[in-house]
């Protein structure tokens, strides 16, 4: 702070030579820098801190998002389970269903034979 304080009093001089018009460089306007300097410092590093905060809420929230995602694998995988059973269930089903309709098919044609035979000796 000092050096930068030493390098405009330099700038000074300079001015002076080249538009002939003094400038001064004083205790107070050194105080006025530093007090400057604070400012942009704290505008700085609060801009920093909230960005720490936003990262920081973002991470939990991802490693919310993360235990609950496999919360939820855990709970795929039980319902897979029942899927399953359910599944077999259903199969089992369907193949009774399928012999049932093959036992109907050939009570059907029993009893079409049965109304063929009834028909021909009606006439």
């Amino acid at each position: 702070m000092g050096k930068v304080h030493d390098i405009v009093t330099e700038v000074c001089g300079e001015y002076f030579q080249r538009m002939r018009r003094y400038v001064y460089v004083t205790p107070k306007s050194y105080l006025s820098f530093i007090d400057q300097y604070k400012q942009v410092y704290k505008t700085k590093y609060d801009g920093i801190d909230k960005d720490d905060v936003n990262i920081r809420n973002g991470l939990d929230k991802l490693k919310e998002a993360a235990e609950g995602v496999e919360e939820l694998k855990i709970d795929l995988k039980k319902e897979e389970v029942k899927l399953k059973e359910a599944s077999e269930v259903t199969d089992r089903l369907l193949k009774d269903l399928e012999i049932e309709n093959r036992k109907a098919r050939i009570k059907e044609e029993e009893v079409s034979g049965v109304k063929t035979r009834c028909i021909a000796q009606k006439n």
